[in-house]
C-alpha cells in the first residue's frame, strides 16, 4: 500500500473519530440541558416568612405533644424565599445524572436489579424511571449542587427549617404534609398518600403544590442532626449544627414518622440511603 494511501486512511479515521466525538458531546449537552430544564421547571416558589417550628401539639386540639422524642421544642424561625422541588428526584433523573458523570448506577439500584431471589422480584418495580430514587446523602447533595453549577443558581438540599415550613404549607399548624391534613389507613379507598413506593405525583399535593411531603419515602436534609439543636439554633435561616455524625431525614413510611414535625437521622455514608428533593436558595435567579 502506498504511503499516501495510508496517510489518507489514517486522516479519514481520525476525522470520523472526531465527528463521532462531536456527536457524542452534542448528545451529552442535549441530555444535560433536558435534565436541567425538567428539574428547574419542577421547582415551586415558597415565599419566606416567620413561623413556629417544632411540636405545636400543645397549642391545638387536645393540647398534647405529637413527638415522643422531645427533640422538637417549639421555637421561632424566620426564612428567606426559596424554591423547592415539587417531586422527589426520580430514578430516571438520577441515573441520567450518573451517566452524565460517567458513573454506574448506585449499589442499591444494582443490588435490587441483580437480585435473583423470587421474593425480591417485585422490588424491581420500584426502580422504574418515575419512582423516587434512593441514594446516599453525598450523592443527593452532589446532584442538587450540580444543578446549581450548570444553571448558575444556588441549589442544595433543603435545610430542616425549609423542609418543615414547606411541608406545613408555609408554617401552618398542619400535622400531615398531604392534601387534607388527615391520616388514612391502608385499606381506606380515599387514601391520599402511600407508605410504600409509587411513581412521584401519584397522590394529591399539599396546598403549596408539593407532592409526597408525606409518605412515598423520605427526604435527605442538608443539616447534621443534634438532639438539642432547636434550643440553640439561630432565628434567621438556620442551617443546622456545624458538625455531627448523622444527617437529618424528614417524614417516613411508618408510624409517627409521617408527622410534619418529627425528625429522624441516618449516617450520610449509608449506601442504601434515602430519597431527596432539591432547593433553590436566595438570591433567586
Amino acid at each position: 500500500m502506498k504511503k499516501e494511501t495510508v496517510v489518507q486512511i489514517t486522516l479519514m479515521a481520525l476525522a470520523l473519530a472526531i465527528l463521532a466525538g462531536c456527536r457524542d458531546e452534542q448528545e451529552k449537552k442535549a441530555d444535560q440541558a433536558a435534565l436541567v430544564s425538567v428539574s428547574l421547571n419542577n421547582l415551586v416558589m415558597v415565599k419566606g416568612g416567620e413561623f413556629l417550628m417544632g411540636d405545636f401539639g400543645p397549642l391545638i386540639g387536645e393540647k398534647l405533644p405529637f413527638n415522643v422524642d422531645k427533640d422538637t421544642p417549639l421555637h421561632r424561625v424566620i426564612l428567606s424565599d426559596f424554591r423547592i422541588g415539587k417531586y422527589r428526584v426520580t430514578w430516571g433523573e438520577f441515573n441520567r445524572w450518573l451517566d452524565l458523570q460517567g458513573r454506574e448506577e448506585n449499589d442499591y439500584y444494582r443490588w435490587t436489579m441483580d437480585h435473583k431471589d423470587p421474593d425480591f422480584q417485585s422490588d424491581k418495580v420500584y426502580m422504574g424511571n418515575n419512582y423516587p430514587a434512593t441514594v446516599s446523602w453525598q450523592d443527593a447533595r452532589s446532584y442538587c449542587q450540580w444543578l446549581g453549577q450548570v444553571s448558575n443558581r444556588y441549589m442544595d438540599l433543603p435545610t430542616e427549617a425549609q423542609w418543615e415550613y414547606a411541608a406545613r404549607s408555609r408554617g401552618q399548624f398542619r400535622i400531615y404534609g398531604n392534601s387534607t391534613d388527615r391520616w388514612y389507613y391502608e385499606d381506606d379507598p380515599s387514601i391520599n398518600f402511600t407508605i410504600y413506593h409509587a411513581p412521584v405525583g401519584s397522590y394529591p399535593p399539599n396546598p403549596l403544590g408539593l407532592y409526597d411531603m408525606m409518605g412515598n419515602g423520605s427526604d435527605w436534609i442538608k443539616d447534621w442532626y443534634a438532639k438539642n439543636y432547636y434550643t440553640v439554633s439561630p432565628e434567621k435561616d438556620p442551617q443546622g449544627p456545624a458538625q455531627g455524625e448523622k444527617k437529618v431525614i424528614r417524614t417516613g413510611e411508618h408510624g409517627t414518622g409521617i408527622y410534619t414535625i418529627v425528625r429522624s437521622s441516618q449516617r450520610p455514608d449509608n449506601k442504601w440511603g434515602s430519597e431527596f428533593r432539591c432547593v433553590e436558595n436566595s438570591p433567586l435567579k
